[in-house]
C-alpha cells in the first residue's frame, strides 16, 4: 500500500510539475507542433500575464499587427503556461540581426499592439538572443532553424491583464510663431500607424485668441505619444516626411525644455522612454506652445503675405438672417460683416491668406448656416461640416483701381443651396432678435415683442 501511495504522489507531483517553468518542454515534444526548417518559438508566459491571446511578429511579417499577419501561439499540451509559435524563415538571415521574433499579447478588445510586446525575457535554449529595444522593450533575435527557441516572458512592456483605460483629450494651444502650423499625434493609441491631425475647437479658439487643437481618444495608463507640428502647404495639411529633430532643414517642429541637468532643449518630449510623453490617471492634458518660458521653435516658417480679397456671394433668401458675415481663419474667427448690393450679392472687403479658410453664416450665431445640394447622394450637406479655402475659388481682379483677388458664389437658386433652420421653425424667419421660448411645454418665438406659434402664425 504504501508502495501505490508513493506511485500516487510521485503522478502528483509530476503533473504538478508539468505546470512550472522550471519543466521545460523538450524538444522531442515541441517537434509535434512545428514543421521542421520553420523557425520555433517557444515560450513560457505566468499566469496573471497571460489573460489574453499571444502572436508572433517579427522581420518574417514585416513587422505587422494585424491578425491576418501574426501567428498565434498554441498552449502545449500538459504543459500549463508554455506556448509555441513558428513561422517559415526567410530566405537569408539578416547578417546583424538574424531572424527577429517576439510575442505580443492582445488587449482586452481583440487588437495587436506595441503596447504589449515583451518587455523581458530570459533565454533557456536555442538561438535566441536577448537585446535592448527601443522604447522600454526587448528585441528578440532568433538565429538557428536547427532547434526551437525557448524562453520565458517575465514581463509585457505594459501588461494588459492589469491595464487601466481613460477616454484621454489631448489638446495645444498654438503660439504666434508658426500659428499656422497644426499639430499631429501619434502613440500607442493608433499603434504608431500614422499620424493624426488634431482638431480645431473654434470656440475655444476665439474665446482664447489662439489657436485651440485637440485630440480624443482610448488607451490604457503607461501608454506613450508624442506630438509634431506641420505647416499648410499647397496640397493641404502636412507633415515633414523627415522629423525635424533629425534634421535642421525642417524647421516647423516644436522643441521643449525638458529641464534636463544641462538645461538642454530637446523635441516635445516627456518622462516616458525614448523621450515620449506618457499617459496617466489625468484625462485631459493641455499644452500651451504660447508659453514663450517652456516652448520655442526652431525658427518661424515665413508666413504667407496677406492679399486684398473681395468676396461676392448672392445667396438664399428663404429662411434667410437680417444679417450675414463671413468668417474664418482670417480674422481668428471673429466674423466680418457682408453688404447687401443692388445686385443681391452679399458684400465684403478683406485682407486673407491663399490657406485661409472661410465660411458665411448669421451674423453673431452659428444657428443659420448653408446647406449644399449633392446631387450624386441626393442630400443636403451642412457646410459647417467643411470650410472653403481662399487660393481654391479667387480669381485675378480689380476693385477702386487696386489689383485684388476675388471670389463669387450664385446660390440663389434653392435647388442648391438653402439655410439652416432650427428643427421645428422652418416656417418662421429667424432673426438675430428672435428667441425660442417654451411656455407650457409648447414652442414659441418671440420676434420684434410678437409672439408667433412655430408654424409661423402670429398669436399676439
Amino acid at each position: 500500500m504504501k508502495k501505490f501511495y508513493a506511485i500516487v504522489a510521485a503522478a502528483l507531483m509530476s503533473v504538478c510539475a508539468f505546470a512550472s517553468k522550471d519543466v521545460v518542454p523538450s524538444d522531442a515534444v515541441l517537434a509535434e507542433y512545428y514543421t521542421q526548417g520553420n523557425v520555433c518559438v517557444c515560450i513560457f508566459v505566468p499566469a496573471d500575464m497571460a489573460c489574453n491571446d499571444i502572436v508572433l511578429t517579427g522581420s518574417f511579417n514585416g513587422w505587422k499587427t494585424t491578425n491576418d499577419d501574426c501567428i498565434p501561439f498554441e498552449a502545449i499540451e500538459g504543459y500549463d503556461g508554455w506556448y509555441v509559435a513558428s513561422y517559415e524563415p526567410e530566405a537569408e538571415p539578416d547578417a546583424a540581426k538574424g531572424l527577429q521574433a517576439k510575442p505580443i499579447m492582445k488587449d482586452g478588445d481583440g487588437k495587436i499592439g506595441w503596447n504589449y510586446q515583451v518587455g523581458t525575457a530570459t533565454v533557456i535554449r536555442g538561438g535566441v538572443t536577448v537585446v535592448d529595444g527601443y522604447s522600454g522593450e526587448i528585441d528578440l533575435i532568433n538565429y538557428g532553424t536547427d532547434a526551437p527557441n525557448v524562453y520565458t516572458v517575465d514581463s509585457w512592456k505594459n501588461n494588459p491583464c492589469t491595464a487601466v483605460y481613460h477616454n484621454y483629450v489631448i489638446s495645444v494651444i498654438n503660439s504666434s510663431c508658426n500659428a499656422y502650423a497644426v499639430p499631429f499625434i501619434i502613440g500607442d493609441f493608433n499603434n504608431w500607424e500614422g499620424f493624426q491631425q488634431m482638431q480645431l475647437d473654434l470656440d475655444k479658439s476665439v474665446e482664447l485668441g489662439k489657436k485651440y487643437f485637440y485630440y480624443s481618444f482610448k488607451a490604457a495608463e503607461g501608454s506613450e505619444y508624442y506630438i509634431v507640428s506641420g505647416l499648410l502647404a499647397e496640397d493641404g495639411i502636412t507633415i515633414a516626411d523627415q522629423p525635424a529633430w533629425k534634421d535642421e532643414a525642417y524647421p516647423q517642429e516644436w522643441i521643449v525644455d525638458v529641464e534636463t541637468e544641462e538645461g538642454s532643449w530637446v523635441r516635445i518630449a516627456g518622462e516616458g522612454n525614448n523621450g515620449n510623453f506618457k499617459l496617466g490617471e489625468i484625462a485631459n492634458v493641455e499644452f500651451n506652445w504660447n508659453d514663450a518660458e517652456k516652448y520655442r521653435w526652431g525658427r518661424c516658417a515665413p508666413q504667407e503675405d496677406y492679399v486684398y480679397t473681395i468676396v461676392g456671394i448672392k445667396l438664399p433668401t428663404e429662411n434667410a438672417p437680417e444679417a450675414v458675415e463671413i468668417i474664418g481663419t482670417f480674422d481668428d474667427w471673429a466674423g466680418t460683416a457682408m453688404e447687401l448690393l443692388n445686385t443681391g450679392y452679399m458684400f465684403a472687403e478683406i485682407e486673407a491668406r491663399p490657406s485661409d479658410y472661410f465660411k458665411i453664416r448669421s451674423a453673431g450665431s452659428w444657428d443659420q448656416e448653408l446647406e449644399l445640394y449633392d446631387a450624386e447622394n441626393d442630400k443636403w450637406v451642412q457646410i459647417q461640416d467643411g470650410q472653403f479655402k481662399f487660393k481654391d475659388y479667387w480669381t485675378d481682379d480689380t476693385w477702386k483701381g487696386v489689383d485684388c483677388k476675388a471670389i463669387e458664389f450664385d446660390w440663389s437658386d434653392p435647388q442648391v443651396c438653402r439655410w439652416t433652420v432650427a428643427s421645428g421653425v422652418e416656417n418662421v424667419v429667424l432673426t438675430v432678435k428672435a428667441q425660442k421660448v417654451m411656455v407650457d411645454g409648447v414652442l414659441y418665438i418671440v420676434r420684434d415683442n410678437k409672439l408667433f406659434n412655430v408654424q409661423g402664425t402670429q398669436l399676439r
